[in-house]
């Protein structure tokens, strides 16, 4: 038998059935996990309660490492106290409790985890079944959803387990997030009766609930009596609010911000109010909390409605994210890549092949035709090349549109954008049907990984979501791994120490043979050079959210609603965490400095269950790049003393005059 803190997590992981985690806030469930504990307690004879307190009736160990703890903890305490003051206290520290029940849960087999990253999800033996896994000979247990809705919409007498567990999952919310609002209403009595079956139940029940009722409505009050909770930027302007600075550098912007007034700050720009977060401590909360209060499928529901589909992994929360995200995790993986690099080198050289040597040429044009027939090539077997411009045409109109919120929406309909989406869609089509046609004998890439999603699972991802989902990887590296490596190229024209360094390392890779992970591993000045541009270049300063739960953070009440950003590269140009932050310095990376390894510090790729799932393969990609150019060609900027200027939207990007001379080596 399961204890109640483990058969609420998987209530709570599964989403009461609908494979999609419910947040609530963590105040919450904490004080359910410690009333979880209480019960348990009681269940085993050591621990009773009255409608006022709770009292110990015997303190020698259950045998559990989840309950012990708290028994030891009751029998030190020499006065009798409530049931509230319990959960209270208890709740202080669940941490540990809920780490092992969630351990419990997947070494049992009822839970599953992907990436060790702390994603949970109910396993495809459990959901299928509907009953856990047992021992040999053991009865069948019916998981928990399916038990719940048994008792709530029929006649069905609970045990009392099942009526404590109905308790507290009353009293931390989740039934008001696990049915409709016409279910609810409809087992709303059902609930309360049930609940109150057993005593020492409801004691705890009404304990975390009345604590969970107070807060809540403190934080409320202090929210309207703050103005919105959290101090304002200075320079605030009328009407337009932060806009002018909000067009420009981000990052320098927001790190200037923080300076001044902390992790937190608000911002207005053209109608919109943010709430930013910032700096190590925001990158540690978001890293730690973010899955429970910060969604992500709002900031993106523009961009889902236009492509008429749901499944777009950055705009995915939930179950629902790390089902996608598992199916795209091998086709953008570090290891696809290596077992490929020759036709990511060959791609390469083709660039170059064609490219003028009697006039200059756009670093960022090159690049991203590189980076775009690298990955649509080795991900989707097809080559992106004829359709570049339509891609870029396709992609900056609706990143402007929706994301970053510059042109209004019937950019869209324009002739030039329309066109560009139609020829977009059927280079996407052919490249559904031709992986239709393959055998398994002829390999796998993304593209046969979400055919085979698709097959499997339709209800998921259904014919009118391939499109999107295939789109991936004729656009993931336009404003990422393009930027990068144009950012990359700028730095090293810069230090003619560290280009001949890169080269000479580029050199010995191709001396070597195949490049292959060993070889790699050993170039540690490109490495550098790549992690540094990463730390000066970010090319996401900002993380789009929207507030699913409150919370408290660095001192104010973030109220639910509320549309975030969060600052995450502000950390990088932190002097007490890089020194001399303004100096590209490669050395960081070092084995003695490891100034990048600082909890917090360095977060290039994003954070928390949303960080780029393709970071390995990117940083593989740019190595081999800038490797194989430096190889092949000599390079040198096309105005000796051009002075880098930046493209702010829709991502930070080098302007199209940042140009070179290339000619192939002698």
């Amino acid at each position: 038998m399961l204890r109640f803190a483990e058969e609420l997590l998987v209530l709570v992981v599964d989403g009461g059935g609908s494979g999609d985690e419910i947040s609530i806030p963590d105040r919450s469930l904490r004080y359910t996990l410690a009333g979880a504990a209480l019960m348990d307690l009681a269940l085993e004879n050591r621990v009773d309660a009255d409608t006022q307190s709770l009292y110990l009736t015997d303190a020698t160990p259950v045998g559990d490492a989840t309950l012990d703890p708290v028994l030891a903890e009751i029998a030190r305490e020499p006065d009798i106290r409530s049931c509230e003051f319990w959960v209270r206290r208890i709740a202080q520290d669940t941490d540990e409790l809920r780490a092992m029940a969630l351990e419990r849960l997947v070494e049992q087999g009822i839970l599953e985890t992907d990436d060790g990253r702390g994603f949970f999800a109910l396993s495809r033996r459990v959901a299928r079944s509907g009953h856990y896994p047992t021992a040999t000979g053991g009865a069948a247990v019916q998981e928990i959803h399916s038990r719940m809705m048994s008792i709530l919409f029929s006649n069905q007498l609970p045990s009392p387990r099942d009526a404590i567990i109905i308790g507290l999952a009353q009293a931390c919310g989740l039934f008001r997030q696990m049915l409709t609002a016409d279910e609810y209403d409809e087992a709303r009595e059902r609930i309360e009766l049930v609940a109150g079956l057993e005593l020492m139940g409801q004691s705890v029940s009404r304990a975390i609930s009345s604590m969970t009722l107070a807060e809540s409505l403190a934080a409320r009050r202090d929210v309207r009596k703050q103005g919105g909770g959290w101090p304002r930027a200075s320079g605030r302007l009328p009407v337009i609010g932060h806009a002018h600075r909000m067009t420009g550098d981000l990052r320098a912007y927001f790190t200037e911000q923080y300076v001044k007034h902390g992790p937190v700050f608000g911002v207005n720009a053209l109608g919109h109010s943010f709430v930013v977060m910032a700096g190590q401590e925001a990158n540690l909360f978001v890293n730690r909390e973010g899955k429970s209060h910060l969604r992500s499928k709002e900031v993106w529901e523009g961009f889902k409605e236009e492509l008429g589909s749901a499944t777009l992994l950055v705009g995915m929360d939930g179950a629902d994210h790390r089902l996608l995200r598992k199916t795209k995790r091998k086709g953008y993986s570090r290891e696809f890549i290596l077992e490929r690099t020759p036709e990511a080198v060959a791609v390469v050289e083709r660039e170059l092949a064609e490219m003028p040597t009697d006039r200059p040429v756009s670093v960022i044009q090159m690049t991203r035709r590189v980076m775009t027939e690298q990955i649509s090539r080795l991900s989707a077997g097809a080559s992106s090349r004829e359709r570049i411009d339509d891609i870029i045409t396709v992609n900056n109109a609706m990143l402007m549109v929706f994301i970053a919120r510059r042109y209004p929406r019937f950019m869209m309909r324009t002739p030039r954008v329309k066109q560009a989406r139609r020829r977009l869609e059927l280079l996407i089509e052919r490249v559904l049907d031709e992986h239709e046609l393959k055998t398994d004998s002829e390999g796998g890439d993304l593209i046969d990984d979400l055919l085979e999603l698709h097959r499997t699972a339709p209800d998921f991802l259904a014919d009118t979501d391939m499109f999107i989902a295939a789109m991936g990887p004729f656009m993931v590296g336009l404003d990422t791994v393009a930027s990068t490596t144009a950012f990359a190229l700028y730095e090293l024209l810069k230090h003619p120490d560290l280009l001949d360094r890169a080269r000479e390392e580029a050199d010995e890779m191709f001396a070597a043979g195949e490049p292959g992970a060993d070889i790699l591993r050993q170039m540690t000045v490109t490495r550098g050079v790549i992690l540094e541009t990463l730390r000066m270049h970010p090319i996401g300063p900002s993380l789009p959210r929207k507030v699913s739960n409150s919370f408290d953070f660095a001192g104010y009440r973030i109220p639910d609603g509320a549309n975030a950003l969060i600052a995450s590269t502000v950390t990088h140009y932190l002097p007490e965490f890089f020194p001399d932050p303004e100096r590209f310095d490669i050395d960081r990376y070092s084995p003695e400095r490891r100034e990048n390894a600082q909890p917090g510090a360095f977060v290039p790729f994003g954070l928390g269950h949303h960080s780029c799932l393709g970071q390995g393969f990117a940083e593989v990609q740019m190595m081999l790049t800038i490797a194989t150019l430096l190889h092949r060609a000599e390079i040198a900027l096309a105005r000796p003393n051009y002075r880098l200027k930046v493209q702010h939207a829709p991502g930070p990007r080098p302007a199209d005059n940042f140009k070179i001379r290339v000619q192939p080596r002698r």
